[in-house]
């Protein structure tokens, strides 16, 4: 062996959501600390950057991803202070500040020397992977996100035309299945509320498609004839491609290839992932990448051991802290019904976590640190150590990482336990650790 990289032995830790807005580095609680460790003692060290770096990187655009996130940039440092070395920012808040806070992301991940896929200055660079030379191996990561507020997506660029910034789509169709005479029952809807003549009007402008035999658009929903009721999605089949294209071509360029997907999307319960985003993680999978990082949804979703390889559907949320963001667009006063100009952010955030009823529960702040251990390129151990963040604590500390301890620690990993049980997988709890059956 004439390169250590040709025994393709990797040490992975990864975690799900960090939307930070303050410093890290000045606490030093044990429990915190500890984090620092276990993602320091990692090769790769992961998380989704779902932040904008720039505080004011560019005007606020019409659409957020729920809030928007215009951090300082040194925020950045921060995060690699704690221990990320790898970064998705494709996610639903990398156009909140249009393609000017997509090229400030950019421009601040490089100038530090971050390695970030996901964001680009046009579609093809949103696609491509970023890599990663490690003495163990070359690493590529490829990100994309399926949450996508309008105008967020990266745009293919002409020999005549630039190309627009922004982050790399994986679009998706959603179809109810409904017994024909509901079906029947919508068209009629549809008909005496003149939303059919409005579509085929749009038809005939090419603004709109027909209607497929036994299917109907109806109020942005595809609805279709079936003989059992239900929900069903998949990815678009040219987005998937073209990611998949990159998978297969970074497989051939690096030791080690990971997919990252922002997806906020559920199948009908929260927990649970849509189906779409396990047809593309899968498909990813078989296309050569050796692992699946998910995040998006805010809470755990399971983990899924697919011909050898871990795919994460969600590790939750690594970090929380938009509730202390300092300066918000007058669009999300408005939102809130809030006078923009003598209100002020704690007021926007005193109503939004009083409506938003999943913050108010102990699982938004609970999740997990993974660590994967790669040995001849093939995983041979999945560690999951249990991370909470402040569930009662006040806002000021809320949202920041702590390792969680005793029978919170064993209920987050009894959460993975059956969240993942559906996929087949087995998980051991060993004290406050859990351990991923492999095989």
């Amino acid at each position: 062996m004439l390169y250590n990289a040709e025994g393709k032995r990797l040490e992975v830790a990864l975690t799900g959501d960090s939307l930070i807005t303050r410093r890290l580095s000045t606490y030093r609680e044990p429990d915190f600390l500890v984090l620092r460790d276990l993602l320091k003692e990692a090769d790769v060290r992961f998380t989704n950057l779902e932040v904008v770096l720039g505080e004011e990187p560019d005007y606020p655009a019409e659409f957020c991803g729920g809030n928007w996130l215009g951090v300082p940039a040194y925020l950045a440092d921060e995060l690699a202070w704690l221990g990320f070395n790898l970064f998705s920012a494709a996610n639903n808040h990398g156009g909140d500040f249009g393609a000017g806070g997509a090229l400030s992301n950019i421009q601040e991940l490089r100038k530090r020397d971050l390695a970030f896929a996901g964001v680009g200055e046009n579609l093809t660079r949103a696609r491509q992977p970023c890599y990663m030379d490690l003495d163990g191996g070359r690493v590529a990561l490829i990100a994309a996100s399926a949450s996508l507020p309008h105008g967020s997506s990266a745009g293919e660029q002409r020999q005549d035309f630039r190309g627009r910034p922004g982050v790399n789509p994986l679009h998706h169709e959603v179809t109810f299945r409904v017994k024909p005479e509901i079906l029947k029952m919508l068209r009629q809807v549809a008909d005496a509320s003149q939303i059919t003549a409005m579509r085929e009007e749009r038809a005939r402008s090419s603004y709109d498609k027909p209607d497929a035999e036994g299917e109907l658009k109806f109020l942005d929903y595809k609805f279709v004839a079936s003989d059992t009721s239900g929900v069903s999605s998949k990815p678009n089949e040219k987005d998937a491609n073209d990611i998949l294209k990159w998978v297969k071509d970074a497989k051939r360029q690096a030791e080690f290839c990971f997919v990252s997907l922002h997806a906020h999307e559920s199948n009908v319960l929260h927990e649970k992932p849509a189906e779409f985003v396990e047809t593309f993680a899968r498909a990813c999978i078989d296309a050569g990448a050796d692992g699946y990082f998910g995040h998006g949804p805010h809470i755990l979703r399971g983990i899924e051991i697919y011909h050898g390889k871990p795919i994460f559907y969600s590790l939750g949320n690594f970090m929380m802290q938009s509730p202390t963001m300092q300066r918000i667009p007058v669009d999300m006063y408005t939102r809130y019904e809030i006078d923009p100009f003598t209100s002020t952010p704690a007021d926007i955030f005193d109503k939004r976590l009083s409506r938003e009823k999943i913050r108010q529960t102990g699982i938004y702040y609970e999740s997990a640190l993974a660590r994967v251990t790669y040995e001849g390129g093939e995983p041979t151990k999945i560690v999951l150590h249990p991370v909470h963040l402040g569930t009662t604590s006040g806002r000021a500390q809320q949202g920041r990482p702590l390792r969680a301890r005793g029978d919170l620690a064993v209920k987050i990993l009894q959460d993975l336990q059956r969240l993942s049980t559906p996929y087949g997988t087995t998980i051991t709890i060993d004290g406050e650790t859990g351990h991923v059956q492999l095989s």
